[in-house]
C-alpha cells in the first residue's frame, strides 16, 4: 500500500488551502480526491541509495479518467509540484494543444506561485522550429546584398527573394537585434507567413552549435538554458516522444529524474503513432539527387575545399546515378500495381492488406535501401568535413555554414527513406506490424507516387522508452476509459496495471441537463437522406439558443446544411474553415456577449479542447456517431491486425474509438458548475442498434430524454 507521510501531508494540505483561500474558492470532492491520488502515487514509488525509482513494477504509472468540472489542472499541478520539489525531481507537464499550454504557463502556474509556498521555476519547452535562427537570417540577408550575378550562398535563392520576403527578414533582424523580440515565433506583434519563416527557422540540420558564430546570441539557446534551471517544463506530447526518442536528456531533464504529467493523455497513442510513422515520394526523392548533386558542386567551389571531397563527389555521384535508376524502376513497378489492381485501388490509392508488401517487391524496395545506406555513410563523412570548417572565421566561413545546413537536410531525407525501404523490404526494426499503402498523385510533371507506413502498435516502444525509464507518469483526461474500461487504452499505450487507474467525476449540473435523442427517419449510412433531415430538425432544435454548437463527422455534410439551411437560422452562422479557429470563436463570443444569438458549425476539431462556457454553448448537436471513416487504410490494418489475432475490430478498436470522441463531443455542452443545456444527437443508432446501450452508459449521468422515454 502506498503511504504518504505526515509532513507531506501537510505539506499539500496546507498549499492546497491557501490557493483556495487566496482565490475565494471551495474546495471540490473530486479535485481533492485526484489531490490525494497522485500525492500517495508519487510517496509510495521505492528509491534506492541514489534517490532514483528502485521497483521494476508499473506501480509508477498513473491512470486518471477525470470529468470536466474536476479541477484537474491544479488538481494535478500542485500535488506534483509539491512532491517533485520533495523528492529533487523535475516536473514534466506535456500537452497536446496550444491552448492548455498557454493557460498552464500564463495562468494556473503563476497563480500556483503566487498564492501557495511552493518555491518553483517553471519554462515552456518548445521546438527547434518555432524558434528564430540568427546566422540563417543573417545569411539571407547576405544573400540579398549581393551583387547580380553573383553565386547566392543558398541554393533556393538562385531566384532572387521577393521583396515582401525581404522586408520581413529585415524586420525580424531589426526587432531581434534591438531587443523587441525574443527570437520565439509565437511572441511577434504580426505573424508571418510559413514559407518566410522556414527559411530562418531553427533546425537541427543546419545547427551546429558551439560552432556557430552567433550562439552566444542564439534564440534557441537562451530558450534552452531557461528549461535547465526549471524546476517545471510545460511541453507538447510531440516533443517529449521525439526527446525520449533520441534517449532523452536533449531537451528535457533526464526520464530518471522526471516525474511525467500527461494531460490530453487520450492523444498520446496517436501522437506516438504519428512520430513513429514515415513516408517517401518518388518525385521528392529524385528531387533530392538533382539537390545533392548541385550541393556538391557548390562544396567543391569553395575556397579551401580539401583534396578528399573529390573521392567523395565521385562516390556520391555513383551511388546517385544508382538511386535514380533504382527510384524510376520501382516507379513503373508501383505504378503497374496502381493500374492493375482494381479491386484494391480505390481513387489513386493502394493498401497492402495485413501491411504485406507483394514478395516481389521486397527485392527492390532492399536494393534501393542499400542506396540510401551508402548514401547516408558518404554524407555523414561530407558533413563531418563540413563541421571542421566551421567557425574558421575566414571569408569562406559563411559559406561552410551554408553547406553544413544542406548536407544536414539530405541527411535527414535520406535517413527517412532508408526506414521506409526497409519496412517495404521487410527489414525494419519495428516490432509491431505496420499498415502500408500507396497514393498517386497527378502533378504537373506526371505521376507522384506516395509510399507510406504507420505502425499500428506504438506500446512496446512506450513501454521502452518512457515507462521503463521516467521516475512516475501521471496519465489524465476526460476520455480515457471509453465504454467504461481502461483496457483499451492500457493496451495501446503498454501499460497493464489496472490498479493504478481511477475514474473521478466531475462536479457539473448534469441533472438539469440533456442528452437528447429525438425521433430520426434516416440512417447515417443514406448520407442524402441523413443530411436532408438534419437541415429540417436544426431550426427548431436551436430556436432559443443564444450560443450552439453543432458539430459534424464530415466536411461534405457540414457544407451540404449550410447550403440547405439557406438563411432559416434567426443566428449568426459560423462555419469552421472560413476564417481561423482563433477567429472565429472571437467573434462567436463578441456575438453572445453583444447580447445577440450565434451558432457554429465545426468539424472533429471542435469536438474537444473548446471552452464556450455559460451563454456561449448552450446547445450542442451532434449531427451523427463519431465512427472513424471505414476506409482509412490505418483503421482498414488495425481491425485485420485484431482479427488475426482473435478479438474483435468493431467492439475492441471502433467502438471504444467512437465513445471516447462522443464523451468529448459532450463535453463541449458543461464547462463550468452552473452551466446547463442540452446535447441532442441526431442518430438513431444509438438506440435502435445493440451497442447504443454501451454508448449511453459510458456518458455523463445528463438526463436521458430518448424516443423510448418521451
Amino acid at each position: 500500500m502506498q503511504i504518504i507521510s505526515d509532513h507531506q501531508k501537510q505539506l499539500i494540505q496546507a498549499n492546497y488551502s491557501q490557493w483556495l483561500e487566496s482565490n475565494g474558492y471551495q474546495a471540490r470532492r473530486s479535485q481533492r480526491e485526484m489531490i490525494a491520488i497522485i500525492a500517495r502515487m508519487l510517496a509510495g514509488v521505492t528509491l534506492d541509495t541514489e534517490g532514483l525509482r528502485a521497483d521494476e513494477s508499473m506501480q509508477h504509472v498513473s491512470l486518471i479518467e477525470a470529468g470536466t468540472g474536476t479541477g484537474k489542472t491544479i488538481a494535478y499541478a500542485l500535488p506534483a509540484i509539491a512532491m517533485a520539489l520533495e523528492l529533487d525531481k523535475k516536473l514534466v507537464i506535456s500537452t497536446a494543444t496550444i491552448n492548455l499550454q498557454e493557460q498552464l504557463v500564463n495562468v494556473d502556474l503563476p497563480n500556483l506561485q503566487a498564492n501557495t509556498s511552493l518555491d518553483f521555476k517553471y519554462a515552456l519547452a518548445k521546438g527547434r522550429q518555432r524558434y528564430l535562427c540568427v546566422n540563417k537570417l543573417k545569411l539571407r540577408l547576405q544573400d540579398v546584398s549581393r551583387a547580380a550575378g553573383d553565386l547566392t550562398l543558398f541554393p533556393d535563392e538562385e531566384s532572387s527573394l521577393a521583396d515582401a520576403t525581404v522586408v520581413q527578414l529585415e524586420a525580424l533582424d531589426q526587432h531581434y537585434i534591438g531587443g523587441r523580440w525574443d527570437g520565439d515565433q509565437d511572441s511577434l506583434e504580426h505573424e508571418i507567413g510559413y514559407e518566410d519563416w522556414r527559411l530562418v527557422a531553427a533546425d537541427r540540420a543546419s545547427c551546429s552549435g558551439k560552432k556557430c558564430v552567433h550562439y552566444s546570441n542564439c534564440a534557441l539557446f537562451k530558450a534552452r538554458d531557461d528549461l535547465r534551471t526549471a524546476d517545471v517544463v510545460v511541453a507538447n506530447h510531440d516533443l517529449v516522444l521525439a526527446d525520449l526518442a533520441m534517449g532523452g536528456a536533449n531537451i528535457l531533464p533526464p526520464p530518471e529524474q522526471s516525474i511525467f504529467v500527461f494531460d490530453e493523455a487520450h492523444h498520446l497513442p496517436g501522437k506516438s503513432r504519428n512520430h513513429l510513422s514515415a513516408h517517401m515520394s518518388l518525385a521528392s526523392e529524385r528531387s533530392h539527387v538533382l539537390q545533392t548533386k548541385k550541393v556538391l558542386a557548390r562544396i567543391a567551389a569553395t575556397k579551401g575545399a580539401p583534396s578528399e571531397l573529390k573521392g567523395l563527389q565521385k562516390n556520391l555521384q555513383t551511388i546517385d546515378s544508382g538511386l535514380q535508376s533504382s527510384l524510376e524502376n520501382i516507379g513503373y513497378t508501383l505504378q503497374e500495381l496502381l493500374n492493375n489492381d482494381e479491386q484494391l485501388a480505390d481513387q489513386g490509392s493502394l493498401r497492402f492488406a495485413n501491411g504485406e508488401v507483394p514478395s516481389e517487391l521486397h527485392e527492390a524496395f532492399q536494393d534501393l535501401a542499400d542506396c540510401y545506406r551508402h548514401k547516408q555513410g558518404q554524407l555523414q563523412r561530407l558533413a563531418d568535413i563540413c563541421n571542421g570548417k566551421l567557425g574558421a572565421g575566414d571569408e569562406a566561413s559563411s559559406s561552410w555554414e551554408v553547406h553544413f545546413g544542406a548536407v544536414g537536410q539530405l541527411e535527414q531525407s535520406t535517413d527517412n527513406a532508408l526506414k521506409v525501404c526497409l519496412s517495404y523490404a521487410g527489414t525494419g526494426s519495428s516490432k509491431s506490424p505496420s499498415a502500408r499503402w500507396l497514393q498517386a498523385q497527378e502533378r504537373v510533371e506526371g505521376i507522384d507516387i506516395t509510399i507510406n507506413m504507420v505502425p499500428l502498435s506504438t506500446a512496446t516502444i512506450l513501454a521502452d522508452i518512457l515507462w521503463s525509464k521516467c521516475f512516475a507518469a501521471i496519465l489524465t483526461s476526460a476520455t480515457l476509459a471509453p465504454l467504461g474500461d481502461f483496457n483499451h487504452f492500457m493496451r495501446r499505450i503498454g501499460h497493464q496495471q489496472a490498479g493504478s487507474a481511477h475514474r473521478i467525476n466531475g462536479q457539473l449540473n448534469f441533472q438539469d441537463a440533456e442528452f437528447y435523442v429525438p425521433v430520426m427517419h434516416s440512417d447515417p449510412g443514406s448520407a442524402a437522406a441523413h443530411t436532408e433531415e438534419v437541415i429540417r430538425l436544426l431550426p427548431k432544435l436551436l430556436a432559443d439558443a443564444q450560443g450552439a454548437l453543432v458539430l459534424f463527422s464530415s466536411r461534405q455534410q457540414m457544407e451540404a446544411v449550410q447550403q440547405g439551411l439557406k438563411g432559416q437560422l434567426t443566428q449568426q452562422l459560423l462555419v469552421q474553415g472560413r476564417s481561423s479557429k482563433q477567429a472565429l470563436i472571437q467573434q462567436h463570443k463578441a456575438t453572445v456577449d453583444g447580447g445577440s444569438a450565434s451558432v457554429i458549425f465545426g468539424l472533429a476539431s471542435f469536438a474537444e479542447g473548446l471552452d464556450l462556457p455559460g451563454d456561449y454553448c448552450t446547445q450542442v448537436v451532434i449531427a451523427k456517431l463519431p465512427f472513424s471513416v471505414p476506409t482509412d487504410p490505418v483503421d482498414v490494418a488495425m481491425g485485420e491486425w485484431i482479427e488475426a489475432n482473435g478479438g474483435n475490430a468493431f467492439a475492441d478498436i471502433s467502438l471504444p474509438e467512437t465513445s471516447m470522441r462522443l464523451m468529448q463531443a459532450c463535453g463541449r455542452l458543461l464547462r463550468k458548475e452552473t452551466d446547463t443545456g442540452r446535447v441532442t444527437l441526431l442518430d438513431k443508432r444509438i438506440v435502435s442498434k445493440y451497442y447504443g446501450k454501451q454508448l449511453i452508459r459510458a456518458l455523463p449521468p445528463f438526463k436521458l430524454v430518448l424516443p423510448n422515454t418521451q
